[in-house]
């Protein structure tokens, strides 16, 4: 594969990740001239999001469309853009009042190798009933900084029961103290959620809970894992093998 269809690899498991998110949480979607929008319902901007799927034909027309869908619901947005896809789309992004704010890498690890071992004293179960949910929704909201009202929205059971989808919660003396997610599309590992509690960072747990998708994805027989990394994250996932090849330019409304 080159780096053109790992970009798009990139973007089609980006994409029906939150889609499954949205579905899972009650959430809305709406396809329209070449953007796709999709609303959590969750008022934190960075959880709603107007992907600009490919070059548009009338971009202001259309963004105009996706920040009606978003305001209609009362919920902050950003649009984001894959570098290079549509520049006209980002000019008009700027002139609609939505400036660049920053851009996020979408990276890819191919060919998927098998992962080093991980801390002894880390245990990894996988979700699978109520029980082993509100831990991961547990060191969710804490490894993310997140309310633990908002972990259960968006990591609601119906989320389990979405197809290629697992949930991971780390373990330590019993204790959750990280998580991460699986999203399975073709042969795509797509990694999500990767959170550590603070208390526990530095040990290198975020990288075991992201090598475990990676392995778990091997085993469901995909050849590809995919990411998009936080200023934390990026130097583990390089350090891992990982590259960016979908850099993400993200538009975003002041307050």
């Amino acid at each position: 594969m080159d780096d053109s269809d790992l970009a798009a690899a990139v973007d089609t498991n980006y994409w029906e990740s939150f889609r499954l998110m949205a579905a899972s949480c009650g959430g809305d979607v709406l396809e329209q001239d070449g953007v796709l929008s999709i609303a959590t319902g969750v008022p934190v901007a960075m959880l709603n999001i107007a992907f600009v799927t490919g070059p548009l034909v009338r971009p202001g027309r259309a963004l105009e469309t996706a920040v009606d869908f978003f305001e209609s619901r009362s919920l902050p947005f950003v649009v984001r853009v894959r570098e290079g896809v549509d520049t006209v789309t980002e000019e008009a992004a700027e002139k609609a009042g939505m400036p660049y704010s920053d851009t996020v890498p979408g990276m890819a690890l191919h060919p998927v190798t098998e992962p080093p071992p991980g801390p002894a004293d880390l245990e990894i179960i996988t979700v699978r009933d109520a029980s082993s949910l509100a831990l991961f929704q547990q060191a969710a909201a804490d490894g993310f900084g997140m309310p633990l009202a908002i972990a259960e929205t968006l990591f609601a059971a119906e989320l389990l029961r979405q197809e290629g989808v697992e949930l991971y919660v780390g373990l330590r003396d019993g204790q959750p103290v990280a998580a991460s997610t699986l999203n399975v599309t073709a042969s795509t590992a797509g990694v999500y959620n990767v959170a550590t509690v603070p208390d526990h960072r530095r040990r290198g747990i975020g990288e075991a809970m992201t090598w475990h998708c990676v392995s778990r994805g091997l085993e469901l027989g995909c050849s590809l894992a995919v990411l998009q990394a936080s200023e934390m994250g990026r130097p583990v996932y390089e350090r891992m093998g990982f590259r960016t090849v979908a850099p993400y330019r993200t538009f975003h409304r002041p307050e």
